[in-house]
């Protein structure tokens, strides 16, 4: 008996090790597009959306700290994407690519200006049309007023919200203990 089951184990054990071998061995398809650049599977509504990203860069027309590689003026992969898109964008029109930091650091401002002046010039863009600046982005974001209305308007998503709702709920009761009733 002991034989039989220690046989059936055995035999067991042989093919889950199979099963796993030819499982592994499956090559898959990606479900999803690369990190970066183009999939070989793109989606057909994925053309509507690289004109509305291209007229929000262009009505942004702005580079971030998060465009360059921390603590240096060398430009990141997502800063090389941005400015591949936004320098084929602006040669056609011109215009002005603004850097928006909350840096202080003269020099480090100076550098990533440099960087993103000697990038395009690198890369081929007409650079006499295409200015780079320190400055704010061009647009405008949300007015704080309409911002504050809509946060009101939406029910309490977290406990947090909830006791600031309360809290504005009970601002005209009287203060001091309240009887029971």
């Amino acid at each position: 008996m002991l034989n039989r089951a220690y046989r059936g184990a055995v035999w067991l054990s042989a093919f889950g090790v199979a099963f796993a071998i030819a499982g592994c061995d499956k090559r898959h398809e990606r479900l999803n597009a690369p990190p970066q650049g183009d999939s070989n599977r793109p989606h057909e509504m994925g053309k509507n959306f690289i004109y509305m990203n291209d007229n929000a860069m262009l009505h942004d027309s702005s580079v971030a700290d998060i465009h360059f590689e921390p603590h240096t003026a060398e430009l990141s992969g997502l800063g090389i994407r941005t400015l591949m898109r936004m320098g084929e964008l602006l040669s056609i029109s011109g215009g002005t690519i603004r850097y928006e930091t909350s840096s202080t650091d003269e020099f480090m401002i100076t550098g990533r200006l440099n960087s993103v002046r000697e990038f395009l010039n690198a890369a081929g863009f007409d650079t006499a049309n295409i200015n780079v600046e320190a400055g704010m982005a061009r647009s405008s974001g949300v007015d704080a007023n309409h911002a504050i209305e809509v946060k009101l308007s939406r029910p309490a998503d977290t406990a947090a919200q909830a006791g600031q709702a309360g809290q504005a709920a009970t601002a005209g009761a009287p203060a001091g203990p309240q009887q029971p009733r």
